[in-house]
């Protein structure tokens, strides 16, 4: 939450200027990250992302349009981005009531009765995605435009304040909220109108001189009104609501917030809420946050006044390597802040996650993986860390804390010593997961040390989601994805279409990827009923589910097809997966960086694709296309084209990528069946691996049309 109600203030004062964008030619703009985007989410957020489980899909083309014409204004961008969150007491993690749930359950009631308009309003106010879900994402688009950017260590106001303050000048304004004020700037950018070619700045002095405080209590007046690390002092709160005069009043009248909260401390929500604590614990955030300086080292803002304990205010301190890797988005925040918190937390998906089966996905496949994650990393960490208790709790059972780690964790490593490679060359060598399969015995070095290279960190992460054992051997997991990732071939987008294979494996074993329906099934409901006998329907189920794996290409203009909730359930349980794969990668990149420094792993290009957690576009279209192949007739893909227009953009690139990656799964499901070992494939899958087979033998019929 930003400051409260300050931008409303502001404007009542007119302390906006206005000036032209040629001002800023020749300039490095700091942006901060989190607010840019969320700009840029008001102009591309649509209620279809919500519905299609993804992003907004107009959001690279925001992007690039914005990055467009600052390049064509010769202005530098240099985004910054939030960190780690600070450390918090407010207890429970979900103590705040979340109604997105509820809105995206009522967004479906309204879609199914035909009220599609009103749906997608209602979806658009319920995203399950926060803004820096969508971080690594934006990063991507960055990184292909070459545009620099950084995650700041905890919040990007500080980053930004110390960039912009520092001698060598790395950046010579600052685009931002108003928060960064409390950081001690003198000016700020507030908004850019690319439509009039302007931008609006404010200017600390003139605050100071309309308000009639000291520069120093303007600090003091933002956290009276509240923002994200400090209630609003309750004193200031009213039957008619808040205004930021108010904290602005009061900041004048005793010179000093500490100075109002005493004066004014018979308020009862004063006492039971111990606001002055919370407000000193905010000040001294702010006064001493942790930056990254210019020399790659981390540290506190005033270090020459900074108390002993900031980590009590901040949170437990990192290796300096894990916030250099956070720095260049090597790694994400999410492994780092489960091992500062404590906890791990699962919030509901965009279908609101109702099903058993991705219950059982998130509190066991998923809680197991996290659990041999943390033994390894916590004791590459260091002593504290090794002894560090860390939990699990999910939104649908959150009095139920699965622990993950804990002082005797330490005894039980799952994966002892990180594995060394003995792969040769380039330290980041490209090598499909194929490969690394082919030749994982040859990668588990007899001796020797971790080197951080690419092929090293696949082979990790092929082993936290159990694809090969310790010694490099193939699991019957592992088996069956090699069986699938050699029927795919050469052609085709190898990367995306590898992991696809290796998320559709995994959801295969966990009895998630078949033609069955789910627990909480919503066909039946739907605006479109299923068609077909039994047999049929399930077919359309498995193979549609496949091709939400696979992301749409090209796709322009609004959706006209319809939505599925299914698949949307379906895709949620896909996005649990590659969520841990990604867990998994950063988790090998820290052990590593422990042992070796973060050096070799800078120029690391290992990424685990997000074009499989885009949307499931790609399931609705196949969906559409197979449901007309059963009500038969003739012409399905011309039936299809004709309803969808230019919302399904290349659609037959999609379908080419689909049907390669039913193949695969058909090779990996004939794999599967015949088990591995000691291992003895359940009769679930024995089942549902003839249904695979079944599939593609119908399914073949209605691609051959488009393909």
């Amino acid at each position: 939450m930003p400051i409260r109600n300050i931008d409303v203030y502001m404007r009542e004062l007119r302390l906006t200027q206005e000036t032209r964008i040629s001002a800023l030619a020749d300039t490095r703009l700091g942006i901060e990250g989190h607010n840019w985007l969320r700009q840029m989410m008001s102009r591309a957020h649509d209620g279809e992302s919500v519905a299609m489980g993804g992003l907004p899909l107009a959001l690279e083309a925001e992007i690039v349009k914005e990055l467009e014409f600052f390049r064509s204004n010769s202005i530098t961008p240099v985004f910054v981005f939030s960190g780690l969150p600070v450390a918090r007491k407010d207890g429970w993690p979900f103590a705040k009531d979340d109604h997105r749930p509820s809105h995206r359950s009522a967004a479906w009631d309204m879609y199914w009765q035909h009220h599609s308009e009103q749906a997608l309003r209602k979806w658009s106010t319920a995203s399950p995605y926060a803004q820096g879900d969508m971080v690594p994402f934006v990063m991507q688009v960055l990184q292909a435009h070459r545009v620099e950017f950084m995650r700041a260590p905890y919040a990007s106001w500080a980053q930004l304040a110390y960039l912009y303050k520092h001698d060598s000048q790395p950046i010579h304004a600052i685009y931002s909220s108003l928060d960064v004020l409390m950081f001690d700037v003198d000016r700020v950018i507030t908004a850019i109108s690319p439509a009039k070619h302007t931008f609006g700045w404010i200017q600390r002095d003139h605050i100071v001189s309309r308000c009639g405080v000291a520069s120093e209590q303007i600090l003091d007046m933002c956290i009276l009104a509240g923002f994200d690390w400090c209630p609003t002092f309750p004193a200031l709160l009213s039957d008619i609501g808040f205004s930021f005069k108010s904290a602005v009043d009061i900041t004048r009248q005793y010179r000093s917030g500490f100075n109002a909260i005493q004066m004014m401390g018979d308020h009862a929500a004063t006492r039971s809420s111990n606001y002055c604590d919370s407000f000193m614990r905010a000040y001294c955030t702010v006064k001493y946050h942790i930056v990254m300086y210019l020399d790659g080292s981390v540290g506190p803002l005033n270090p020459e006044y900074a108390p002993n304990d900031i980590h009590d205010l901040i949170g437990y301190r990192l290796p300096t390597a894990a916030y250099r890797l956070l720095a260049r988005g090597i790694v994400q925040p999410p492994m780092l802040n489960m091992l500062v918190s404590g906890s791990w937390l699962e919030f509901s998906p965009p279908d609101n996650g109702e099903s058993s089966e991705y219950q059982r996905l998130v509190t066991q496949w998923e809680c197991s993986i996290y659990k041999q994650l943390c033994a390894p990393l916590c004791a590459s960490l260091g002593p504290f860390f090794q002894q560090r208790k860390v939990t699990m709790c999910a939104w649908f059972d959150p009095l139920n804390e699965a622990v993950l780690h804990d002082a005797s964790s330490s005894k039980l490593q799952a994966h002892g010593e990180p594995l060394a490679s003995k792969a040769p060359g380039s330290p980041h060598k490209a090598a499909s997961l194929a490969q690394v399969l082919q030749r994982s015995s040859e990668l588990i070095a007899e001796t020797g040390s971790a080197t951080g290279c690419d092929e090293e960190l696949t082979l990790a992460v092929l082993g936290s989601l159990g694809f090969v054992t310790r010694s490099g051997k193939h699991t019957q997991l592992g088996a069956a994805l090699l069986k699938g990732l050699l029927a795919l071939g050469q052609s085709g987008n190898a990367a995306e279409l590898q992991w696809a294979t290796a998320v559709a494996t995994i959801l295969f074993a966990q009895g998630l990827l078949t033609g069955d329906k789910w627990t909480v099934a919503y066909e039946d409901e739907g605006k479109h009923p299923a068609s077909g006998d039994e047999r049929q329907q399930s077919f359309v189920r498995l193979v549609s589910r496949i091709a939400t794996l696979v992301p749409l290409y090209g796709r322009k203009g609004q959706w006209r097809l319809a939505y599925n909730r299914d698949l949307l359930a379906f895709s949620s349980a896909a996005k649990v997966v590659l969520k841990a794969a990604a867990s998994s990668l950063d988790s090998a990149r820290l052990e590593r960086a422990a042992a070796v420094g973060d050096g070799q792993l800078a120029s690391s290009k290992l990424q685990i694709p997000l074009e499989c957690a885009t949307n499931n576009g790609g399931g609705l279209l196949v969906h559409a296309l197979l449901t007309s192949f059963v009500r038969g007739g003739g012409g399905c893909w011309q039936r299809v084209r004709d309803e969808a227009g230019d919302s399904i953009g290349d659609a037959k690139q999609t379908l080419r990528e689909t049907w390669q990656l039913v193949e695969a799964v058909l090779a990996m499901a004939k794999e599967y069946r015949k088990g591995g070992g000691k291992a003895k494939t359940p009769p679930a899958q024995l089942a549902a691996a003839d249904t695979v087979k079944n599939a593609h033998e119908w399914a073949r019929l209605a691609f051959g049309e488009v393909l």
